[in-house]
């Protein structure tokens, strides 16, 4: 049961929190021995009133605006004001695409460790990179492609940066869609290893959406050189494979977001932030803050619930100032973000427990009912900031990025003609305003559902950075109940239709864009996901993801219902393997926890590597470990999976010399001659793993002495093998050709293509 504390604020008003809201506090907002949030509340109202000439007054009114969880700045704002830490307040970075060059690359790492290490999220587009293979003259060599480049970038966010002694650091790769390695992009998180520790996403143009409806061909490119036309549904299709396989990656429509950019008169949006939601151009950035739309909600004495629109947009005006002051003071950790923000001035204000206040007032998550209150929520939301903004303007002036062109942008010619003839007349304070971030964290401090998502479920289990929780709802009893109400829904209760409308809802009042994952559940298919994401385009949305339940090992949350099925799966394996032991089944025979073992090093071609073989008691082979030294490479998954299929096998008795039979002479690369004198060419690892086993543990395989050769024939044989020109003379290899994509052939000593005269070797 969650326990609740309650303290005295300084404004002799209580204050109650869960003992949940206090682990998230303590974990990764407190400061200096702080314990309760309003005491963070204080600190923080006090450092963002310094710019004020009345500060005293505008500590109290920033502390009546957070007081109570109404509005809950981003965690990086938590974490710098009032601390003296040299952190950023911002959330949101970008850095320009890497010069094509490498000490282009070392340079934009170098930005991106000094970002993150300063707590901030950070994106790159990688479309700048020539594709894997192209030449490299300099050094007469060739690229390793974008994919390959942008792995230590992963890595950093991954495994070497800590923000707040707490979290990882966050980040968003992102490729154009008529980029030449798009195809690698797309699946390279399916490889275990490759790009861990950042979101991906394709960065779509409104071209290539209508070539996918038309089922048009589409360039793949790179500075006006065609590589390959394919069909745009073979791109879209992988695209929407992936997302169902993994829930990655996401789809984000770039020429859509710079047409509606009320920044496009003066740059060019490059790339977004790791959730999302805030496109930015080149050393862009930006701050987040959410509003508690729980917080505005009344009930009166009938016990009927309403949204109290006139206490929630008098307190946006507050909202929008604390940012204003917040970019003033951020530290930055690299001095052309500064100047962009400085000269843009853009904040991202959001929400946060919609779903809260859909249930409250009995309205159905994804029916027409929630998108017109959606809409009147972000629609009170923009007017006010941008009247807010406009005020300020009048006070301190334009962002300084500002010119009459400002009233030309497709979003502001949209708002109320009142607010357009206040921006010609004082000008705004602040480029863009608005921002919907996921809030997963700062939501669950706040006690209410995430951002504009409908609740994952309302009995569930949630494990994060911050640590496991069991999250029960109050509608929990009533959503498993026999006479559950039609309205009250979950996240797999909505179709994908209602997700969709609902973040077009938002959309719709958004000058930047919107963090939201689509729910589903596992049942879902392909065909739903090439749905969901052709109607978030044709509802004018910048951007979506998607995620199946189940389709990661590792996710945040989990309904408890299949933590519980999991539990009693295992439960069921172990009675099955007990009925086929009575009833003389197959019997998986257990090795002992301490084992000999054999370790045996090896080279294919240029590929080193390890075979660790672990024995049973009479000193057969149990189980197979194999390394290679290309970690996280396809060939290092590929090895992975073959050893543990092959343990499994001779743990159930499969004899080695039918799995032998069966592998050895498999062609694939690498290939080519081996370290070992007793095998001195295998087709590939797998071949090569086989022999060895069947030579080192079957008896009727032992090694074959060579069989001596004169030298005279010797010399015979290879005039001929060199002299050999027909294709007669060369075996297909199985291996595709990465020109053209016909099958290699290895003749004269090397791979090379009949087709295209592609040779490895040359």
């Amino acid at each position: 049961m969650t326990q609740v504390y309650e303290r005295q604020d300084t404004m002799d008003t209580p204050e109650t929190y869960t003992d949940i809201q206090l682990k998230i506090f303590r974990d990764r907002y407190s400061f200096d021995g702080e314990q309760f949030p309003h005491e963070a509340w204080r600190r923080v109202a006090t450092a963002v009133a310094e710019p004020e000439s009345d500060r005293e007054t505008w500590s109290g009114r920033f502390y009546d605006l957070l007081r109570g969880f109404k509005y809950i700045p981003g965690g990086r704002i938590m974490a710098a004001m009032g601390t003296g830490a040299q952190v950023t307040a911002q959330n949101c970075y970008v850095l320009p695409s890497p010069e094509d060059s490498r000490q282009g690359i070392m340079h934009s790492l170098n930005q991106w460790v000094e970002i993150q290490s300063k707590g901030g999220g950070v994106g790159i587009n990688m479309s700048s990179l020539r594709p894997r293979g192209d030449a490299v003259k300099g050094v007469n060599g060739t690229s390793s492609g974008p994919v390959n480049w942008a792995q230590p970038f992963a890595f950093i966010s991954k495994s070497v940066i800590i923000q707040g002694g707490s979290r990882r650091g966050a980040a968003m790769i992102m490729l154009d869609v008529d980029h030449p390695d798009v195809f690698e992009f797309i699946h390279a998180k399916e490889t275990p290893g490759v790009l861990e520790g950042c979101n991906v996403s394709v960065c779509l143009s409104d071209s290539f959406m209508e070539a996918v409806k038309s089922d048009g061909d589409w360039d793949l490119q790179f500075k006006g050189r065609v590589y390959r036309t394919v069909k745009a549904r073979q791109i879209w299709d992988e695209i929407c494979e992936a997302a169902w396989r993994s829930a990655e990656p996401g789809i984000y429509f770039m020429e859509r977001a710079n047409k509606e950019a009320n920044s496009g008169y003066f740059e060019t949006l490059v790339s977004t932030n790791p959730c999302g939601e805030q496109p930015l151009g080149p050393y862009g950035a930006c701050l987040l803050g959410a509003f508690n739309l729980d917080a505005f909600m009344r009930e009166d004495l009938d016990g009927v619930w309403r949204f109290d629109y006139e206490e929630f947009k008098a307190y946006v005006p507050a909202a929008v100032r604390f940012n204003d002051n917040v970019v003033d003071l951020s530290h930055y950790p690299i001095e052309e973000c500064r100047e962009s923000q400085q000269r843009i001035r853009r904040m991202g204000i959001g929400v946060m427990g919609l779903a809260d206040c859909m249930l409250k007032q009995k309205i159905r998550y994804g029916s027409p009912e929630s998108i017109a209150f959606t809409e009147s929520v972000f629609s009170a939301l923009r007017d006010e900031a941008y009247r807010a903004s406009v005020e300020l303007a009048t006070e301190r002036g334009p962002f300084p990025a500002y010119t009459n062109e400002y009233l030309t942008r497709p979003f502001i010619q949209r708002l109320p003609a009142d607010i357009q003839q206040a921006i010609a007349q004082h000008g705004i304070r602040n480029c863009y305003l608005l921002t919907q971030a996921p809030t997963g964290t700062t939501s669950l401090l706040a006690g209410v559902n995430s951002g504009i998502e409908p609740y994952f479920d309302f009995d569930y289990l949630r494990s994060d950075r911050t640590g496991s929780y069991s999250m029960t709802s109050e509608w929990a009893d009533l959503y498993t109940s026999g006479n559950r109400p039609e309205w009250l829904v979950g996240a797999n209760d909505v179709t994908p239709e209602g997700h969709v409308l609902v973040q077009a809802a938002a959309q719709k009042y958004n000058d930047s864009s919107i963090s939201k994952t689509a729910n589903a559940p596992f049942e879902h298919t392909i065909e739903d996901v090439k749905r969901l994401y052709m109607l978030a385009y044709d509802e004018d949305l910048k951007s979506i993801s998607y995620y199946r339940d189940g389709s990661r090992q590792e996710q945040v949350l989990y309904h408890k219902d299949k933590e519980e099925a999991k539990t009693d799966a295992q439960s069921a394996i172990k009675a099955a393997e007990e009925l086929l032991a009575r009833h003389g089944g197959p019997i998986r025979r257990k090795l002992p926890d301490e084992r000999n073992a054999i370790t045996h090093k090896f080279r294919v071609g240029e590929q080193e590597g390890y075979m660790t073989v672990g024995l049973f008691e009479d000193g057969t082979p149990g189980e197979v470990f194999i390394n290679v030294n290309k970690q996280g490479s396809t060939v290092s998954g590929l090895m992975d999976t073959v050893a543990m299929l092959t343990s499994y096998a001779l743990q159930y008795g499969v004899p080695l010399s039918e799995l032998a039979s069966k592998l050895k002479n498999t062609r694939f690369e690498p290939s080519g001659p081996t370290s070992n004198k007793q095998i001195p060419i295998a087709t590939s690892i797998v071949d090569y793993v086989f022999r060895w086993l069947e030579q080192k543990f079957d008896a009727d395989h032992a090694p074959v002495q060579p069989a001596l050769i004169p030298a005279d024939q010797i010399a015979a044989s290879t005039s001929a093998s060199v002299t050999a020109k027909h294709h007669s003379d060369s075996v297909a290899s199985g291996v595709g050709c990465p020109e053209c994509g016909a099958v290699l052939y290895y003749a004269e000593g090397c791979l090379i293509c009949h087709n295209c005269f592609y040779n490895k070797c040359g």
